[in-house]
């Protein structure tokens, strides 16, 4: 786990919002408009992506019956973000954001800022149980994260 932050800390690719979740934008005439920029910091953009993708995840267990619509929205988040890419190698930023996305959802039922929609300890034990083999063995790829989510989602929601 040390080594995820040191590589990110790190990595000062670019400037990073650092709080990019579906509340903090809003849709304007010409594309998104990003809210709340307080956290911003120079750094790794993979972890923008990770963290928004983290929401879209987390969001699943919040709106069962949603569930098609974010993970629909979080492939639409990630072509379109790769399609942008154009400052390093799809595959390298891929790596490093797929890497984060499971720290990202221990973050938010066990760190500092959890979500307030998750207080289920059986949930939150699902959680830890999807995240920490990603961890340890990253998947290297969002759509296997995306895949693999989806996959366990049943079995973290039926242990209520």
């Amino acid at each position: 786990m040390l080594s995820l932050v040191d590589r990110t800390l790190q990595n000062r690719k670019a400037l990073v919002h650092g709080d990019i979740s579906p509340k903090n934008i809003l849709v304007g005439p010409k594309g998104p408009v990003f809210l709340d920029a307080e956290c911003a910091w120079f750094s790794d953009p993979a972890f923008d992506l990770a963290f928004c993708l983290n929401h879209l995840l987390l969001k699943c267990l919040w709106t069962p019956s949603a569930r098609a619509g974010f993970l629909a929205s979080f492939e639409a988040l990630r072509d379109a973000y790769f399609r942008e890419i154009t400052w390093e190698p799809l595959t390298e930023l891929e790596a490093r954001a797929a890497a984060l996305l499971p720290a990202l959802l221990l973050a938010r039922i066990d760190g500092k800022s959890p979500v307030e929609y998750i207080q289920d300890e059986m949930i939150k034990r699902g959680i830890r149980a999807f995240a920490i083999p990603l961890i340890e063995t990253p998947a290297g790829e969002l759509s296997l994260v995306r895949a693999r989510w989806a996959e366990a989602l049943p079995g973290i929601v039926d242990k209520t």
